[in-house]
């Protein structure tokens, strides 16, 4: 329930994955959806039909009017009646960490999603989709991530990155600075995002990382 009241909306896999992965049989999430469904604690939306997010084929769930209740959450019970898709993507990154920490390859030490996640950073306002720091062979790697879906123009990429790196040399940040992280949905985006990039000050591009959802988290093996 509160990983569904995080994140708004999860598939049926991304449950899965994230609540149920140590569990070889799919029973006990069937009948655990089926109950807080029947209870009103989650709603169950249509099946998702293709797309590169979340899956195909599958349930979307979110907060029915009891589970708002169980949560606290403010304001009147709201439930939106489309699939976002951008939501499933946010999480499909949790589920990727998820996945290679349990090869123990790497630490999930926190996953903060908006609006939590977003900051003010002198006069800045940084907004991105998630935030996150994890623990890699004793290293900590800390990460602001932005996921694009391909719908935003060139212009609200490069202000997105400006906002960036003015909070970063501001000097109002305590402590190391995150990186920022772009994952696309594919190679075509990457790359056009990588040319918004470089086209800033070189000392800004190191901030900067693109990364396609099917690389996901790319971490150094060495």
């Amino acid at each position: 329930m509160r990983l569904i009241g995080q994140f708004r909306q999860l598939t049926t896999s991304q449950i899965r994955a994230l609540a149920f992965a140590d569990m070889a049989s799919k029973t006990p999430l069937d009948r655990t959806l089926k109950r807080l469904t029947e209870r009103k604690y989650l709603v169950r939306l249509q099946r998702l039909v293709g797309g590169s997010y979340g899956g195909s084929g599958q349930y979307v769930y979110q907060l029915g009017r009891q589970g708002w209740k169980l949560l606290n959450k403010p304001g009147d019970y709201w439930a939106p009646r489309a699939v976002n898709l951008h939501t499933l993507a946010i999480a499909d990154c949790l589920v990727a960490l998820k996945r290679v920490e349990g090869s123990g390859l790497l630490e999930v030490v926190e996953f903060v999603t908006e609006p939590e996640c977003h900051k003010t950073v002198g006069d800045q306002l940084l907004t991105p989709d998630a935030y996150v720091e994890l623990n890699h062979r004793g290293n900590k790697l800390l990460s602001w991530l932005e996921i694009d879906r391909g719908t935003e123009h060139a212009d609200k990429i490069q202000e997105k990155c400006v906002r960036y790196w003015k909070a970063s040399v501001s000097g109002q940040w305590d402590g190391y600075f995150p990186y920022v992280l772009f994952v696309v949905p594919d190679v075509h985006r990457q790359r056009a995002i990588e040319r918004v990039i470089q086209s800033g000050p070189a000392d800004a591009q190191a901030l900067f990382n693109v990364c396609p959802i099917a690389e996901f988290p790319r971490l150094s093996t060495t």
